[in-house]
């Protein structure tokens, strides 16, 4: 996790982190669906017309993101190099799923808006600078994503500037608080590290935001808070490789078997078919 004075707005997260380059496993794990026995890619482009929240079709670019964030997290994870690759696509489905129920919430159920001005000032004070060179917080935003324009800078900007006004309560509901000594000490120590470049120095409400932030997106509590969202959602997995797989790992063996002849009539890859045959024998 990197301090909290670094924090910053990270393309769809609850969890502000900063990410660096994609790594050559990320590289080598951009084909995801794989025959073990023809060794053929298939042409699907993952995440795509994958998912469906609440009656919305998740664009592709949120799988995308956070394939690129779960591998740049997990490098050097010897255990997850023991996974299959159906096992590493489940695990970033659950993190598409957790991403879009809680952005859904900061902006359509939080109660709390952005203005423009908001986002203008944020974004001029503490990204920009670093865009052109003279500190700031830009360069932690662009590590690891793509930002094309500055609109995408600015719309990520608008997410965490609606989670600083909303995550408090949060936090506050699920027993989540700062000691004010302890607050209090951290400031001090933040704003002599920065005491330099005084203009990049948040404001100590701002700052306690930042931290609750922080503690709540670390805690056990996150989780606790994603299933209440995830009870009162409609998620529907439509790609065939998907859904086989989440209902092969919940033992509902018929139905997946179903999905994985699904699987194998479009992407033609024999995997699927010994898929099916071993669900068929469970049945």
């Amino acid at each position: 996790m990197q301090s909290v004075d670094k924090l910053s707005v990270k393309r769809n997260r609850i969890i502000i982190i900063s990410l660096i380059l994609l790594t050559v496993l990320a590289t080598l794990a951009t084909a995801f669906i794989i025959s073990k026995k023809t060794g053929k890619a298939s042409d699907y482009v993952f995440g795509e017309q994958a998912l469906k929240i609440n009656g919305k079709m998740v664009e592709t670019s949120i799988f995308l993101d956070e394939k690129n964030i779960f591998f740049d997290r997990n490098k050097g994870n010897s255990a997850l190099m023991q996974k299959t690759d159906e096992e590493i696509n489940d695990l970033i489905l659950e993190e598409v799923i957790k991403k879009v129920l809680a952005d859904n919430y900061f902006y359509n159920e939080s109660g709390y808006k952005v203005t423009q001005k908001e986002i203008d000032d944020y974004y001029n004070k503490y990204v920009k600078p670093s865009l052109e060179g003279s500190g700031g917080e830009g360069s932690s935003i662009s590590e690891g994503l793509d930002y094309k324009s500055e609109a995408e800078y600015k719309k990520d900007v608008e997410l965490y500037l609606l989670k600083l006004k909303s995550v408090p309560s949060i936090a506050k509901e699920y027993g989540i608080s700062l000691d004010e000594n302890d607050f209090n000490n951290k400031y001090d120590e933040y704003t002599k590290k920065y005491k330099d470049m005084p203009k990049s120095i948040h404001p100590k409400d701002e700052y306690k935001k930042m931290l609750l932030v922080r503690e709540f997106s670390i805690s056990d509590k996150l989780n606790t808070w994603l299933e209440k969202l995830r009870s009162k959602a409609e998620i529907e997995i439509i790609e065939p490789s998907l859904k086989a797989y989440r209902l092969y790992k919940n033992e509902e063996y018929s139905k997946a078997a179903d999905e994985y002849q699904k699987a194998y009539k479009q992407y033609r890859l024999t995997f699927y078919q010994d898929k099916e045959k071993e669900c068929r024998s469970k049945e």
